[in-house]
């Protein structure tokens, strides 16, 4: 069930992360970032989400350096939700990046061809 949680907070958050290679590392390491998101995005997604959410987004988007390492983070989280058919909600992963005041210039789709995330 830990997994399931972790594997979907990253997914939900992917978005963000598809504007950003986390300064810590791989994708293990963005699901961990993003872990405290999981409660605000597996519910209604009402209200805020909890600070230590925006918190684990806004390192994330922090750590943007190239391109080539926000596909290949997509993909991961892209490759990890089919491995567990884990099912996300755009509204929600917009939600949550608008009320942590977090800038993303990708669409907030969880279909979105990694291989096309453009160079900013």
């Amino acid at each position: 069930m830990e997994k399931k949680i972790m594997t979907f907070a990253a997914l939900v958050i992917m978005v963000v992360v598809l504007n950003a290679c986390p300064a810590i590392g791989g994708c293990d390491e963005a699901l961990v970032e993003l872990l405290p998101c999981a409660t605000f995005v597996m519910g209604p997604a009402e209200g805020t989400p909890p600070p230590a959410c925006c918190e684990g987004m806004k390192h994330v988007v922090g750590g943007a350096d190239t391109a080539e390492n926000r596909r290949s983070l997509c993909q991961c989280l892209k490759d990890t939700a089919v491995k567990n058919e884990v099912k996300i909600k755009p509204e929600n992963i917009k939600h949550a990046v608008d009320a942590c005041g977090v800038k993303i210039l990708v669409p907030i789709d969880p279909n979105i061809d990694c291989s096309k995330i453009p160079a900013f």
